[in-house]
């Protein structure tokens, strides 16, 4: 009876509790970590990327999983951009200078520590997006920052013809077309990780697209402009929306929730080159 409770004991001090994980126990969650084995639907889950049988070391068990961070912060700030694209609630095009400091600290900030930490744990793909996007919405922040004044540099000091200039607009165009077919090689790697970041990153290559669309047509003095830049927004939106499923899922995963969201998983769909 004796042994029986010392085996007991041992097994809920390596943090298992009846063949399973302890959460409830007291476990050191480094050491419960250690226990559990991934298989790859579930490593492509929690890291949207699949398990390469290249990578070693055991990085992703002994540190917090960064993806969810990186998810997030593109959420919060996608959303509010959609918004003002859409011009809910009185918002416009404007209301993106209130909030500039998002898109400095939990944009640029939160993606690129995110990413940071993916390059850490061996992750490359979520690394080079991360990354990537949080430099986009710095240089986004950049270009709304009001003591930056860069509209004013195109026209003698005067924002507002700056903003309607030809070369302005064209300048941020060729940027946001460039960093769609960027989104677009995101978009068919991530055909090895899941449904839901597929659609993301194609609902935000497609918003690219048709905001890139819509400040030509501003430099050109376009009258379909404002529909274009609205489409756009409808696209983010949409893109946002996956974004927060996926967020939900990530983190279901990641304090074992009883329910566990649906993503595609795709990870073995395409074979992995040997």
């Amino acid at each position: 009876m004796a042994e029986k409770h010392n085996a007991l004991s041992a097994a809920e001090e390596g943090g298992l509790h009846d063949g399973k994980p302890n959460y409830t126990y007291g476990a050191d969650i480094g050491r419960q970590l250690s226990t559990v084995t991934l298989t790859p639907e579930q490593f492509e889950r929690l890291y949207l990327q699949p398990r390469d049988p290249r990578q070693v070391g055991d990085l992703p068990k002994r540190f917090g999983n960064p993806t969810p961070l990186g998810i997030a912060s593109f959420c919060v700030v996608l959303t509010t951009l959609s918004g003002d694209l859409l011009g809910f609630r009185g918002t416009d095009s404007t209301s993106a200078v209130s909030q500039v400091g998002a898109y400095w600290f939990v944009g640029g900030i939160g993606l690129f520590i995110s990413g940071l930490l993916e390059f850490f744990i061996g992750n490359t793909f979520p690394f080079v997006v991360f990354v990537t996007f949080g430099g986009f919405w710095w240089s986004y922040a950049s270009l709304v920052q009001p003591t930056f004044a860069i509209t004013a540099a195109y026209a003698a000091g005067d924002a507002a013809a700056g903003a309607a200039s030809v070369p302005f607009n064209s300048g941020v165009a060729w940027y946001l077309l460039v960093f769609g077919l960027l989104c677009f090689v995101y978009m068919i790697c991530a055909l090895r990780t899941n449904l839901v970041l597929v659609w993301i990153l194609g609902t935000v290559m497609m918003a690219l697209f048709l905001l890139a669309a819509g400040y030509f047509a501003i430099g050109r003095g376009s009258a379909n402009a404002v529909d274009l830049i609205t489409a756009g927004g409808a696209f983010a939106f949409a893109c946002s929306m996956g974004g927060w499923y996926l967020l939900f899922a990530l983190l279901f995963e990641a304090v074992g929730m009883p329910i566990s969201l649906p993503v595609g998983d795709l990870s073995n769909r395409i074979l992995i080159r040997k």
